[in-house]
Parts: structure tokens; C-alpha cells; sequence
């Protein structure tokens, strides 16, 4: 415990901590002296640990046991062959040197990590580790999304694991700027023998002021062109802070199974209805004083179909927006779902719904209306918008399902059979696990 803390920290909080008694904590205090630690402090003042004190011989619980499992297992299955072979040794040397009881625990096939990524073909993760440890410029050859292939000259910056993607952050000669880099859209790659100009955990620095400032923005230097722009886009949308405001009771999950489908990172911020979620800094994002909302860089959006929309045409990697072709539907039952499913299910469920006089006034008609039309426009089909899965889907499957949970939406056959295999998305999964941890969180501080 002392060793995470880097100033003085009270025998009272300790004892806490430890789940023992302040006069336990001061004999334990001194056991630690007597045997070489040296510790600062004293009674009702506070304690620090100097560096360099290491306790013999190591000595994990089994519940450390199984987070340094996991995590070496993950580094051995989702990183380089090298790394890999690292974290494999590790393993190894941690189950020498543990008792038996524990030293099993490395083994243990309880916790598993599964599939979900392909090393890249084409330049190795190793290269890229050695380039940013080495302080090294990188020569790339470098192809975006719509086929566009350059030639960059970067300054490697730090290499982002994400679920399914390896992304090199480096400072990019060509664009004078910050830009992040897919592994797997590397053609080619070279060390070069210049160093880069600046160090890199100064260029870190500057690059997570940049996530907190940057726009996306037209490029105005002279001879771009629209794939330029295209690129660029894809490029800073990468390094954009995402922060993601939710009620764990909320519409919220919505945009939690869709975040998790793009694969971006994010950060969770939980607001509680009528307290903070009516706080003037929060009002100022969203004056309605609702979750869902995300702020991107300098954008913020709320409602949860334009949240869903706008992630797809932000991060288009994700493969959530559908061919052009497909465009039509895809905005059509997307807004349906907010226009009409949405209200027409929240008035039945409240007891009330709209005369045959009314309906004209009403953008839905009728609760009927609504659910036979969209019945017949699932009837046999598996994605609502072409021939794959597209934001359109996270948003009418959230509803269809939730709404058949509560009795708020009747259920039918053509309901059941498309949220089915749609709920059960590794994503939509990921999602419901974090949405059920914040609910446990929030009882807890609760009590």
C-alpha cells in the first residue's frame, strides 16, 4: 500500500485499507522498520515509503495471481511474436518461483482470452516497438481506407492496443502534425538513422494536449485534394478525447454497445438524474439535462440516434455506416426508430394512445401502425439496411429488445428472430458487462 503512494499517507487510512486496527497499523509499522524499510512518518502525522525497499521473497494473492495470468496471456496472444515469447517466459519464471498451490493458478484455463485479432501481414509490431524505444524516425508506406497510398515520414510517438486495431501515434512530417497510423494499413516500414528531433515523452505530452484542442478541420495549404481530406479526418478523429456521459438506467446503453462496436477508446463519466445531471457544467453540454451525450474533441452531440450516426461517420473504419446504396434505408429506419417506435411504444405503455381523430396530428399514427410496419420491413431479414451490420441496427435492436423485456413493445416473431443474434455481438455483450458493473458500483456507493 505504501508503495502507491508518493506522499505521506495517514495511519487511519491505512488501517482502513488493511481492515485492521490503527494500534495493528503501528505494529505493523514497526515490523517493517525492524527489518530494513525505510519509513518516514510517525503516529497521527502520516507515512511514506523511501525507494528501493523490496520484501523477500515475492509473495502475490491468488486473485493477483489471476490478473497477472490474464494480462500476460493477453500480451501473448495480441501483440508480436516477441513480446509474445516474453510474456510466455514471464509466465513461466512467476509458476517457478510461487508455491505449488498458486503457481498453478498461471496455467489455469478459468480466465481465457479469446479470438479477435489477426497480426498485421505487413510490418511487424516488433519494428514499430523498436522504433519508438530506439527514439528513431520511420519511413511508411501508408494506404487509407479509400486505396489512397503515401509515402510518410514520422516521428513514432506511442502504439495504441485496441480490440481489434494496433495504431502507431507519431508525429507526421508530411502534415506537419499529430496523426495516428492502423498497423494493418502499413504496406511497408523502415527505421530510419535520425533520431527524432524531440524526445518522445515530450512528444507525448504534446500529443495528449492536442486529443484535448484539436479540430477537425479543411486543410488549407495549397493542392489538396478530397482524399487528402478524407484521410486527414480519419487520421485526427483517431486522437480525439471521447468522453462518454450515461446513467447506467438509461438510453445510455445504446451508445455504450455502439461505442464498443467502433472500438475507440472512451472514458466513462456517470451522472446521477436530478443531481448532477442538472449541474450547470453539465447543462452547459446538454441543456436538457439528459444522458446519453458524448463530447468528441470540441463536438458534442446528444440523443441517442445522432449519437449513433454521428460515430459511424466518424469512425468509418468500424464499417457501421452501409454502402451508398443502402444510405436510403439506413437513415429511414434509423429515424423511425426515434420518431415513431419510440414514442408510439412510450404513450401505450403509459395507457394512452391517439384517437383515429388524433393520429393525424401525431408523426406516428398509431402504436399498431407502427409495429406492423416494422414487422413487415424485418420480416426475413437479418440487417435492417443492406446486406450487413450498420449503426441503424444498434439502435432499433437496443429498442426492440429492451422494449419486449419491459412489455413496453409487443413481442413478435420478426422482433425475436432479428435482436437475437444482433444482442448477442461480442460488442452488444461488452457493453451489457460495463452497463452492469456501473449499476453495481452505483448501489454500492449508494448504500
Amino acid at each position: 500500500m505504501l508503495r502507491r503512494h508518493r506522499r505521506p499517507v495517514s495511519g487511519a487510512a491505512l488501517a482502513k485499507e488493511a481492515g485492521v486496527s490503527l494500534r495493528t497499523l503501528y505494529r505493523d509499522i514497526a515490523a517493517l522498520q525492524a527489518m530494513g524499510a525505510e519509513i518516514d512518518g510517525e503516529p497521527g502525522v502520516g507515512y511514506v515509503l523511501k525507494p528501493g525497499f523490496l520484501l523477500p521473497p515475492l509473495m502475490f494473492s491468488p486473485e493477483e495471481i489471476e490478473a497477472l495470468a490474464l494480462g500476460l496471456k493477453w500480451v501473448a496472444g495480441r501483440t508480436d511474436e516477441s513480446m509474445g515469447a516474453a510474456a510466455r517466459d514471464a509466465m513461466a519464471k512467476l509458476a517457478a518461483v510461487l508455491p505449488p498451490d498458486l503457481g498453478e493458478r498461471m496455467n489455469d484455463d478459468a480466465l481465457v482470452i479469446g479470438a479477435g485479432w489477426e497480426r498485421p501481414k505487413g510490418v511487424a509490431l516488433a519494428l514499430l516497438r523498436q522504433a519508438l524505444n530506439t527514439e528513431r524516425k520511420l519511413a511508411l508506406t501508408y494506404v487509407d481506407e479509400a486505396g489512397a497510398k503515401s509515402e510518410r515520414v514520422v516521428w513514432p510517438v506511442t502504439l495504441g492496443f485496441f480490440e481489434t486495431k494496433r495504431v502507431l501515434v507519431a508525429w507526421c512530417e508530411l502534415r506537419n502534425a499529430f496523426r495516428s497510423f492502423r498497423a494493418d494499413r502499413m504496406l511497408a516500414a523502415e527505421i530510419l538513422p535520425d533520431r527524432s528531433p524531440r524526445p518522445r515523452r515530450q512528444m507525448v505530452q504534446e500529443w495528449r494536449q492536442t486529443m484535448l484542442t484539436k479540430t477537425v478541420s479543411e486543410p488549407s495549404y495549397r493542392g489538396v485534394t478530397s482524399t487528402d481530406v478524407t484521410r486527414d479526418r480519419e487520421e485526427t478523429h483517431m486522437s480525439k478525447e471521447l468522453i462518454f456521459y450515461t446513467n447506467p438506467q438509461s438510453r445510455g446503453y445504446i451508445v455504450h454497445w455502439m461505442l464498443e462496436e467502433v472500438g475507440c477508446p472512451y472514458t466513462v463519466k456517470v451522472l446521477d438524474f436530478g443531481t448532477t445531471m442538472k449541474a450547470p457544467d453539465y447543462l452547459s453540454i446538454n441543456p436538457m439535462g439528459k444522458v446519453p451525450a458524448i463530447v468528441h474533441g470540441n463536438q458534442v452531440v446528444t440523443e441517442a440516434a445522432a449519437i449513433c450516426a454521428y460515430l459511424a461517420d466518424a469512425f468509418p473504419d468500424a464499417g457501421l455506416l452501409p454502402a451508398p446504396e443502402h444510405r436510403g434505408a439506413y437513415y429511414r429506419w434509423l429515424f423511425f426508430t426515434a420518431a415513431c417506435l419510440e414514442p408510439a411504444a412510450s404513450n401505450h405503455a403509459a395507457g394512452w394512445n391517439p384517437s383515429p381523430e388524433q393520429q393525424r396530428s401525431f408523426g406516428y399514427g398509431s402504436y399498431e401502425m407502427v409495429l406492423e410496419t416494422l414487422a413487415g420491413a424485418l420480416k426475413g431479414r437479418r440487417y435492417i439496411a443492406g446486406d450487413r451490420f450498420s449503426a441503424a441496427d444498434v439502435y432499433l435492436a437496443s429498442h426492440l429488445q429492451w422494449g419486449m423485456m419491459v412489455g413496453m413493445i409487443e413481442k413478435r416473431p420478426e422482433f425475436e428472430a432479428y435482436c437475437a443474434p444482433l444482442v448477442s455481438r461480442p460488442a452488444a455483450e461488452r457493453a451489457d458487462t460495463e452497463v452492469k458493473k456501473l449499476e453495481a458500483q452505483k448501489a454500492w456507493s449508494a448504500a
